[in-house]
């Protein structure tokens, strides 16, 4: 029986396949945090702050809810953040609230809340495929979803 080939870029002992060699050059170019949609920002930072406010032993809804003006929000927002830590199969990696840059998880939260908004579930689906668990993906969308639908929903 011949084996398998999946096409390596240069064929190379090492080299990555080619299916994922733009997915690791894209996360290998830091995105700029400026470039997010407010929604998309709200997230990156909940995450960021959420990740100081743990290792201070502190709640960080009270800080979210002033930041919204809504409580409800807030607490969507920290539901979102900790289905996150939940279902990520690593780590969650946050820059520190200053950073311009994105980590790549960081990047891929902004993507998952960007398709949430477009309402393209596929795309949802798709950014996280093979690096989530699909027994994961709704708990994980049905919180984004609920944030995206309650950040969207705060004075302005």
């Amino acid at each position: 029986m011949p084996a398998q080939t999946h096409g390596t870029g240069a064929g190379a002992p090492g080299a990555l396949p080619q299916r994922f060699a733009e997915s690791v050059r894209a996360l290998a170019r830091p995105q700029d945090i400026r470039g997010l949609s407010l929604i998309g920002l709200h997230a990156v930072m909940a995450m960021r702050l959420c990740a100081l406010f743990e290792r201070a032993a502190r709640d960080p809804v009270p800080d979210l809810a002033q930041r919204y003006r809504s409580v409800e929000a807030a607490v969507g927002v920290h539901d979102l953040v900790r289905a996150i830590v939940a279902t990520w199969p690593e780590a969650f990696m946050v820059n520190r609230p200053c950073c311009l840059a994105m980590s790549p998880d960081e990047a891929t939260l902004a993507e998952l809340v960007r398709s949430t908004c477009l309402g393209d579930r596929a795309r949802f689906d798709a950014t996280i495929a093979g690096f989530v668990r699909s027994d994961r993906h709704e708990r994980l969308f049905d919180a984004t979803v609920r944030a995206v639908a309650l950040l969207q929903a705060c004075p302005a």
